[in-house]
C-alpha cells in the first residue's frame, strides 16, 4: 500500500507539474523509478522511510533545490547526485552511509549539508569545492581528521563535528573566516591551536569532553567569542566554573572561565579583575562589547540545552515527539521555553515544548510561533519559500494530559513578541 500511495502522488505531481512532493513516512523500501517523470520538482521529501538506496535517476531532476532523505537505511550516495546543480539543501542524517563520494563536490549551489548520525570515516577533498556552503553537519560519525580542503569553504559559518574520533584541530581551521559556530564536543582533542584566534567571527566554541589541558592566550583576544564549553576536560578550572554540577545552568560564563584559568598563570590578575569590576559597576560603556539581540538569543539557546530534568518532563508529556514536526528521534529534540528562562520557576512543563533542534532555534528567534487561539503554527515572512513552508496547515499536537498542555498566557506573550517582528498580513500558516 505504501508503494501504491507513493506512485499515486508521483503521478499526480508529474501530471500537475508540481514543484513540491512529500513522500515522507510511507514505509517505502525503495523510491519508485516513476519519480523521473517529476521534472518540475524543486522540493522532494523522503524523510523517515526504509529506503536502502538512492536511484541514479534522481540525478535527472535538474530543478531540485531541497532534498530530504534523512532517517532512512541508505548505505551509499550515488555519483548521480552530483548532477543536481541547483541543489541548495541536502539532508542525509540518520542513515548508514560509510563514505562521501567526490561527486558531491560538484554541488556548487549547496548551502546546507547534513550528514550527521552515519558511519562516515573521512571527509573527502571534494568538500572544499562547495563554495556556497554555509552549514556542514557531520556529528556522530567515525571521522578521524579534518582535511586541509575544508579551509577553502570561505562562506562556512557553522561546522558541527561533535561525536567523532578527531584528535587535533588543524591549522587550516584558521582559514574559515566566516565561521561563527564550531562544535567539536566528544572527540579526543588535546590542544586548542593558536590559529583559532584567526576566527574573528567565531561566537560559539564547543569542546566538551575532550582531553584539553590548556587555553591559549589568543582566546582572550577573540572579541566576538561569546561562549566556550570546556566541561569534561582536564583543565585547571574549578568544576563549578566550567559548569559540571547538575544545578549549574548550562556551561560556565566565558569571562569567568578565562579569569579563573589565567589567574593561576598570572598572580597580578586579581588586581586587574578588581579594576574591571569597578569599571563595570560604574556603568562603563564599551561599544566593542555590545551584542545584538539575535546573538544573545543564540547563546541562550545553547545554554538551556543542559536542562535535563525539564527536557525529560517534556519528552514524557509529549510521548517523545516534537509536537510540530512529529519527529520522534529524542536525540534531536530540545527543551524550548515559551517564556524565556528566568530561573528554575520557568522550568515548568506548561512553559515548554519539546522541539526539534532547528525548530527550537526558530522559535527562540521569534521566526516561528503558535497562534494561541487555534494552536496553529505561524512563520515569519523570512521563512516563506524555505523548507519550513512544507509543514503547511499542521496544528500543534497537544499532550494527552491537559495539565501539561502549554500555558495559554505564555503562548500569547510569545505570539505577541512574534507579531512585533512581523506584519500580520505577511504571516503564513504552516
Amino acid at each position: 500500500m505504501s508503494r501504491e500511495e507513493a506512485v499515486r502522488r508521483i503521478e499526480q505531481a508529474a501530471e500537475e507539474k508540481l514543484t513540491k512532493l512529500d513522500l515522507s513516512e510511507l514505509g517505502l523500501k525503495e523510491l519508485p523509478l516513476e519519480i523521473v517523470k517529476c521534472t518540475h520538482l524543486t522540493h522532494l521529501n523522503l524523510y523517515n522511510n526504509q529506503i536502502t538506496s538512492i536511484p541514479e535517476v534522481l540525478g535527472q531532476l535538474s530543478n531540485l533545490e531541497l532534498l530530504y532523505i534523512h532517517w532512512n537505511h541508505i548505505t551509499y550516495i550515488p555519483e548521480a547526485l552530483g548532477q543536481l546543480s541547483k541543489l541548495r539543501y541536502l539532508n542525509l542524517e540518520g542513515n548508514r552511509i560509510i563514505y562521501i563520494p567526490e561527486a558531491l563536490g560538484q554541488l556548487s549551489s549547496l548551502v546546507f549539508l547534513f550528514l550527521s548520525v552515519n558511519q562516515i570515516t573521512s571527509i573527502p577533498k571534494a568538500i572544499g569545492q562547495l563554495s556556497s556552503l554555509e552549514m556542514l553537519s557531520l556529528h556522530t560519525n567515525k571521522i578521524t581528521s579534518i582535511p586541509e580542503a575544508l579551509g577553502q569553504l570561505s562562506n562556512l559559518d557553522s561546522l558541527h563535528l561533535t561525536g567523532n574520533q578527531i584528535r587535533e584541530i588543524p591549522e587550516v581551521i584558521g582559514q574559515l573566516s566566516s565561521l561563527e559556530v564550531l562544535s567539536l564536543d566528544d572527540n579526543y582533542i588535546t590542544t586548542i591551536p593558536e590559529v583559532i584566534g584567526q576566527l574573528s567571527n567565531l561566537e560559539l566554541l564547543f569542546l566538551r569532553n575532550n582531553q584539553i589541558t590548556e587555553i591559549p592566550e589568543v582566546i582572550r583576544r577573540m572579541k566576538n567569542l561569546k561562549s566556550l564549553d570546556l566541561r569534561g576536560n582536564p583543565v585547571p578550572i574549578p568544576p563549578q566554573v566550567l559548569g559540571y554540577n547538575q544545578d549549574f545552568e548550562g556551561y560556565g560564563d566565558l569571562q569567568t572561565i578565562l579569569d579563573s584559568y589565567f589567574r593561576t598563570r598570572n598572580p597580578a590578575l586579581p588586581e586587574l579583575d578588581a579594576e574591571r569590576q569597578k569599571i563595570e559597576s560604574e556603568g562603563h560603556f564599551d561599544a566593542e562589547n555590545l551584542q545584538d539581540a539575535r546573538r544573545r538569543i543564540i547563546v541562550s539557546i545553547v545554554q538551556r540545552q543542559g536542562q535535563a530534568e525539564f527536557r525529560r518532563k517534556l519528552l514524557i508529556a509529549y510521548g517523545g515527539r516534537c509536537p510540530i514536526t512529529d519527529c520522534d528521534v529524542e536525540s534531536a529534540i530540545e527543551a524550548a521555553h515559551i517564556i524565556p528562562y528566568q530561573g528554575t520557576q520557568t522550568n515548568h512543563p506548561t512553559n515548554g515544548l519539546p522541539l526539534r533542534a532547528d525548530i527550537h532555534t526558530l522559535f527562540d528567534l521569534h521566526l516561528l510561533s503558535i497562534r494561541p487561539d487555534t494552536n496553529e503554527v505561524v512563520i515569519a515572512p523570512e521563512l516563506v519559500g524555505t523548507c519550513y513552508e512544507d509543514l503547511a496547515d499542521r496544528k500543534l499536537t497537544l499532550p494527552q494530559d491537559q495539565k501539561t498542555a502549554p500555558n495559554q498566557n505564555a503562548l500569547s506573550k510569545h505570539y505577541e513578541a512574534f507579531l512585533s517582528k512581523c506584519k500580520s498580513g505577511q504571516l503564513k500558516r504552516l
